[in-house]
């Protein structure tokens, strides 16, 4: 098992990781046409730091980076290299859209990456919306996105709404009652911040549908401390599977209860942060047969060059689940520019609607607005996250989960 830690020193260590200046630090590429200017606000101090400085802050120096040294995006016959501005959000919706304001008006940028988080994206999207930029969100997950996008035809979701995840771990526990290995009760915790609390309406429902037996059901504030009082309160449940609709440090907080107090229910499945590097570092062994949402295929050469790159860019692992889908709505944004021509962010908004794009997570294309043929419920098995579920090319079979190393 890896080096303990606490709840908090996980938030101070990512937030060290990520650059803490509120001012913006502006990345001038030189070429001969004028740069591409994109910018960005995302919280680099603050609750949301842990999974901002995992998933999305990597993904897009890496894509900078990759498209630089390429020698820039074609846009109408002219390699244009991109120049960066970024902001700290501070983990704040009003400063996130006062962020994405000087952006847009002082800055004047041509492109803005959106923030982390479901909140985050739904306090900046009106902004974004009212003037025409794409907001190709990998981390914005809510039950609304189908009415939003009718709304707002400028959003990108790389995440399903909150049903289809709920619904595909309650059919993968249906498998396993079936064939004998869980009787069906079921403990349901979620932070209630709206990303949880959305998660955990979906898989509440189809729980109720499948009629599984909710033996205990708890909501805890974000940023809560101790988790040890939830975790002992659903082991006093004697469930079969315990669920987490949970955020990065909730993810390692509840592991590291469960692990103390040897709660060995069958299925541990977690939230926001299973799938990142530095849970199977801190919990090394323990973490075999641990479930979470998303998940990936390893084992494809495009994902495999990638994991090379970020870790030579980053110097760390990108995690396996949201890293690869945000690097992969970067990708659909550079082809969308380049097969428009031009800036137009109308014209790239149009065409992230309609046309597939070549990413690393195989061809993407985006159904009124969500991605198409994602994962949604991944297992550790060994060192890598591995999809399980929905059952296609590429899906791994599930397995055991032991009782904690």
């Amino acid at each position: 098992m890896g080096t303990r830690f606490s709840r908090r020193d996980f938030v101070k260590a990512a937030s060290a990781a990520a650059t803490t200046l509120a001012f913006p630090s502006i990345v001038i590429a030189k070429s001969d046409s004028d740069p591409i200017k994109i910018g960005w606000a995302i919280s680099k101090t603050g609750p949301f730091t842990a999974g901002a400085s995992a998933t999305q802050i990597p993904n897009y120096k890496l894509w900078v980076d990759d498209v630089n040294k390429a020698g820039g995006i074609n846009v109408g016959g002219k390699r244009r290299l991109i120049e960066v501005v970024e902001y700290d959000d501070r983990s704040q919706p009003e400063e996130a859209v006062r962020a994405i304001e000087r952006l847009i008006n002082q800055d004047k940028v041509d492109f803005v990456l959106p923030p982390w988080g479901t909140g985050q994206n739904m306090a900046v999207a009106p902004v974004l919306a009212r003037n025409h930029f794409p907001q190709i969100a990998p981390s914005f997950i809510t039950e609304r996105m189908p009415e939003l996008v009718k709304r707002w035809d400028n959003i990108f979701a790389l995440l399903h709404p909150s049903p289809p995840y709920g619904s595909s771990i309650v059919e993968v526990l249906q498998n396993m009652r079936e064939a004998g290995d869980i009787e069906g009760k079921i403990a349901i915790v979620n932070v209630t911040d709206q990303g949880g609390i959305e998660l955990a309406k979906a898989a509440r429902k189809a729980l109720t549908e499948a009629k599984f037996d909710i033996v205990y059901d708890a909501g805890y504030p974000i940023g809560t401390q101790d988790l040890s009082p939830i975790v002992a309160a659903a082991q006093q449940s004697q469930t079969d599977a315990f669920l987490a609709f949970s955020y990065p440090p909730d993810t390692l907080a509840l592991t590291d209860a469960a692990i103390v107090r040897k709660f060995n229910p069958k299925v541990f499945y977690l939230g926001v942060g299973t799938a990142l590097p530095i849970y199977k570092k801190k919990f090394g062994d323990a973490t075999e047969g641990v479930m979470g949402p998303g998940g990936w295929n390893p084992d494809s050469p495009a994902i495999q060059s990638y994991i090379e790159r970020h870790q030579a860019i980053n110097g760390s692992l990108p995690d396996h689940w949201v890293s690869y889908l945000c690097y992969s709505g970067l990708q659909a944004l550079q082809q969308s520019i380049e097969k428009v021509g031009s800036l137009d962010r109308q014209k790239i908004i149009q065409a992230l609607s309609t046309e597939t794009f070549e990413t690393i997570s195989g061809p993407l294309r985006f159904e009124n607005n969500i991605a198409k043929d994602t994962w949604l419920v991944g297992q550790w098995q060994g060192n890598t996250f591995r999809a399980i579920a929905p059952n296609r090319p590429g899906v791994a079979s599930i397995i055991s989960k032991p009782d904690w190393a």
